[in-house]
């Protein structure tokens, strides 16, 4: 015990003695030569503290970040040299004959950490802080806006809310991308006119509305066909707007074809006739004339063209790019037959051509090959061969299931292969003959001569009927209320020159056919009564253009026959044409006698309001007419005034 307790004495007292001396380093001098006057400089002599040189480690190579001194890369730093001498460290005993650039302190970091540590004179390193470079302070994102709205530029956003407010009529510049005031505006319309904010901003109601089947456009905004929210207070009388029609359900797949019924068929309807595709008015039944609007907004829209109204035609049907049209299929259309003539004849042959039934110029005149075209189609298309384009044809001709012409065409530009039956060579009358386009000599110069004088005519009197002799042949004609055909006939003619008639004519009647009849057709077609054909043929139309003349001008008897009173006033300038303000029609009433009066009791005779004629307007004879006038919506008053003897004599 007590052994041990000498051994732990005596490691104790060795421990003590090594610690003793290292308390003390004796200075490491360097000898000056032993000149007079001059001390031993300590070699590491103590130096004011020098700044502190703070080094991150983005300016210190990673190898060298934790090494004692900066050079290059290297390790130590070396004492600056003065040229030609030595550099001091050679001789670690003898005075240096160069001053020496004393070490300053050198920073070395420690990059896991914000200190440093600093080499002094004395061999230590001492911890310093080190200001960090400061960490930028986070961005924050600037915040996508919610809308477009103006100070947008380049957009292809902006450009495509340009496109479509263009398309609703409310943008009228260009879709470059940039959302300036122009587009601002627009877009303040847009939402009046759509109930919505007029903030001018395009946000995500603006947008959805925009895009939408239910935009309401410029035009019906300014038509009050719209449903935009308005502020004015509503009136005792509220007029019912038309709303566009609401998208239903196509979440679930639906099939209309023809013979369905229903809510589901009036909005199909609806939605066809707001395109263009339909007219008429919503019957809730998938007829014909649905069908064949349904069969032409497929073809258009590239679709499967079956009629029947499935998911894919729906879809297509409701969307905001949902093809139109200005050409609808319709329950009810004008029927276009042989003398028809302008925009609609000529929309028919082009849809002929289209079909290969016609080739030619389209010049809008229903004649001989229009006519042929029509019946080929027909035939080709299992309708009535009639060569008349009634509903039926036309809306089977407009339809996506019209078929083509397989054989060969007709030609519409083959002299006389248009004839619109109103041909009018060689009509002539009291030396009358029709002048028209093309036509020249003297009797052109007469005819320029007179429009100048009237002031319809400021082109030279060359004896050429052209274009300038046309437009003031038509100008005279509308103005003194005749067909305004451009074609100087006997009747505008007559009225061109104020000229009588004195010559006695023979009476033409039902049944007849000759150039005669001819004329007589093409003057009452100049008057505007006739709208046959000019065939030459007396037949019920040429008849009932005869009575409708003679109830006009106060002719007895009205009875469709051309007698020579009838003649003599058609082919006098003092005709009135059937457009013409009302004269002081004598109107037939209880007690009158006469012609007239016999007319009157025949035609109620005929038509079974009426036992016998008696010639003369007694009770029964009133009676008679108060029934003829209530089955035809007419005043049941029991006279004859102009209405009821027009709609009694077939006019």
């Amino acid at each position: 015990m007590k052994r041990n307790l000498k051994i732990i004495g005596l490691a104790a007292v060795l421990a003590l003695c090594l610690l003793l001396t290292g308390c003390y380093q004796p200075p490491d001098e360097v000898n000056n030569g032993g000149q007079s006057g001059t001390t031993s400089t300590p070699f590491f002599k103590t130096i004011e503290p020098s700044p502190t040189i703070q080094v991150t480690p983005d300016t210190i190579p990673v190898d060298v970040q934790n090494t004692i001194g900066i050079n290059n890369g290297q390790g130590t730093a070396q004492p600056t040299q003065t040229p030609g001498t030595d550099n001091g460290w050679g001789n670690w005993g003898s005075e240096p004959t160069a001053s020496v650039t004393p070490i300053p302190d050198v920073v070395v970091l420690n990059p896991s950490t914000t200190q440093g540590n600093i080499l002094t004179t004395d061999g230590t390193f001492t911890a310093i802080p080190v200001t960090p470079t400061p960490t930028p302070a986070p961005v924050t994102p600037t915040p996508t806006p919610k809308s477009l709205q103006r100070g947008f530029t380049g957009s292809d956003a902006v450009r495509a809310v340009q496109k479509r407010l263009k398309e609703l009529g409310y943008y009228k510049g260009s879709a470059d991308g940039d959302f300036g005031p122009a587009t601002e505006e627009a877009v303040k319309a847009f939402q009046k006119a759509n109930g919505l904010t007029a903030d001018g901003k395009v946000g995500e109601k603006t947008l959805a509305k925009m895009n939408g089947t239910s935009a309401v456009s410029a035009k019906e905004a300014s038509s009050g066909t719209g449903t935009g929210k308005t502020t004015a207070k509503p009136t005792s009388k509220v007029t019912n707007t038309p709303r566009p029609t609401a998208t239903p359900d196509l979440t679930k797949d639906i099939y209309l074809e023809r013979g369905s019924k229903g809510k589901k068929v009036e909005t199909l309807q609806r939605r066809l006739i707001e395109l263009g595709w339909l007219s008429g008015s919503v019957t809730g039944n998938y007829d014909e004339t649905t069908e064949a609007a349904v069969s032409a907004f497929q073809k258009k829209a590239k679709l499967w063209v079956d009629g029947k109204a499935g998911p894919d035609t729906l879809k297509k049907l409701y969307s905001s790019d949902a093809p139109r049209t200005s050409t609808p299929i319709s329950s009810k259309r004008e029927t276009l037959e042989m003398g028809s003539e302008g925009s609609e004849v000529k929309q028919l042959q082009q849809k002929l051509k289209e079909l290969n039934y016609l080739s030619g110029s389209a010049d809008g005149k229903f004649g001989v090959a229009t006519e042929a075209a029509v019946k080929a189609f027909q035939k080709n298309n299992n309708l009535t061969a009639d060569g008349k384009a009634g509903t039926a044809t036309l809306n089977k001709l407009y339809s996506g299931t019209a078929k083509a012409s397989s054989g060969s065409q007709i030609n519409l530009d083959n002299v006389g292969g248009n004839s619109s039956g109103r041909d009018t060579s060689g009509i002539s009358s009291t030396g009358y003959i029709t002048l028209e386009d093309g036509s020249s000599g003297e009797q052109v110069k007469t005819l320029q001569k007179r429009l100048k004088d009237l002031g319809y005519y400021d082109g030279s009197v060359d004896g050429n009927y052209g274009d300038g002799t046309k437009s003031a042949v038509i100008a005279f004609q509308q103005r003194n209320n005749l067909k305004a055909d451009g074609k100087a006939g006997p009747a505008t003619q007559r009225v061109l020159y104020q000229s009588k008639s004195n010559i006695t004519y023979g009476s033409m009647r039902q049944g007849e056919e000759s150039s005669a009849v001819k004329n007589l057709q093409y003057t009452l077609y100049e008057l505007d009564y006739y709208d046959g054909a000019i065939d030459g043929k007396y037949g019920q139309t040429t008849a009932d253009a005869v009575r409708a003349f003679q109830i006009q001008n106060n002719i007895t008897p009205v009875d469709g026959v051309a007698g020579s009173k009838t003649l003599s006033v058609l082919y006098s300038s003092d005709a009135l044409p059937a457009t013409a303000a009302n004269p002081n029609y004598g109107t037939v009433q209880y007690g009158d006698t006469g012609l007239l009066v016999q007319e009157v009791q025949g035609c109620l005779i005929d038509l079974g309001y009426l036992n016998e004629m008696t010639g003369v307007y007694d009770d029964a004879t009133v009676a008679a007419v108060k029934a003829f006038q209530g089955a035809n919506g007419l005043t049941q008053d029991g006279k004859c005034g102009k209405n009821t003897l027009q709609v009694l004599f077939g006019y």
